[in-house]
């Protein structure tokens, strides 16, 4: 699973890209990184460095609507990501079930042999 902040910017990045456009996330994000002085790989840690500048661009209630969406976001990736973990996990058990079914006959055969 990647990194928390990692999995809320890009909540953050597919939400702008949804509401404003790919041209205005592109722009907010490079006017955020100036503003900031953060490089650009430093600025996915730092999704309150956006949040702030949306406030400046677009006032607290644009903000809070998109770090809302955001959060919704978010969300839905980490509810999709637990259920393929939660599927890897089903046919692990699966499998030790067969594996169980297979070695219970053996055992059996085994203690006949002794007795």
């Amino acid at each position: 699973m990647e990194n928390f902040n990692d999995l809320m910017f890009e909540a953050l990045e597919d939400t702008l890209r949804l509401v404003l456009g790919e041209n205005a996330s592109k722009l907010i994000h490079a006017l955020t990184e100036r503003r900031a002085s953060l490089k650009p790989e430093a600025i996915g840690n730092n999704t309150d460095a956006i949040i702030d500048y949306l406030e400046k661009l677009l006032g607290k209630e644009g903000a809070r609507i998109i770090h809302a969406a955001s959060i919704k976001r978010l969300c839905l990736k980490l509810k999709e990501e637990y259920e393929e973990v939660e599927s890897h996990f089903t046919v692990l058990d699966e499998l030790y079930d067969i594996k169980f079914k297979l070695l219970v006959p053996l055992q059996n055969v085994k203690h006949s042999d002794y007795n």
